[in-house]
């Protein structure tokens, strides 16, 4: 697998002109996500039907419904895009090391204790706290991006969920 893609990598080519990796390697890392996005939309839709509708309007099953059909279009355009057609060396990712492992459930973590203290503490205060500590995790140091990214997150969610869509938080 690694010859291929030194073979494929030419020095100074742009990387929309790199020959595209077809060998049967590539194409089943690439099923992967297309396999995880269509079951997912699948089970999701077929659990959608099981809700009960009273008729009338946008009922509990739209959103849960649209979602599970995003899925599956975007799995569908993943095989045309990346399985049929081939990626280029420069879409493949690096191997995964400690750290990527650690990022990940860090941010697992960050986000189950997002969920359990959302009616124990104010919905700013948790948001605010989470959006930082992920900041930090992802390895932004800049203070203003520190800063003001978790008040930025933390106000569009307000006017999203309170104001336009009248959730109470």
């Amino acid at each position: 697998m690694g010859a291929d893609l030194a073979e494929a990598e030419r020095p100074g080519d742009h990387p929309e002109d790199a020959v595209l990796l077809k060998n049967l390697p590539y194409r089943l890392r690439e099923l992967i996500p297309v396999a995880a996005a269509i079951g997912l939309g699948v089970t999701v839709l077929v659990l959608a039907g099981e809700i009960t509708d009273r008729g009338g309007g946008i009922g509990p099953r739209f959103w849960p419904s649209m979602l599970a059909w995003g899925l599956i279009a975007l799995g569908v355009l993943l095989v045309f895009t990346n399985v049929l057609r081939g990626v280029r060396p420069s879409d493949i990712p690096d191997d995964m090391t400690w750290w990527g492992i650690g990022q990940m459930v860090l941010t697992g973590l960050v986000l189950i204790g997002y969920l359990l203290l959302f009616n124990v503490l104010q919905f700013w205060l948790i948001t605010l706290v989470a959006a930082f500590v992920l900041l930090v995790i992802y390895g932004i140091r800049s203070w203003k991006v520190l800063v003001f990214l978790p008040v930025i997150i933390g106000v569009i969610l307000h006017v999203l969920f309170i104001v336009l869509l009248e959730v109470p938080l």
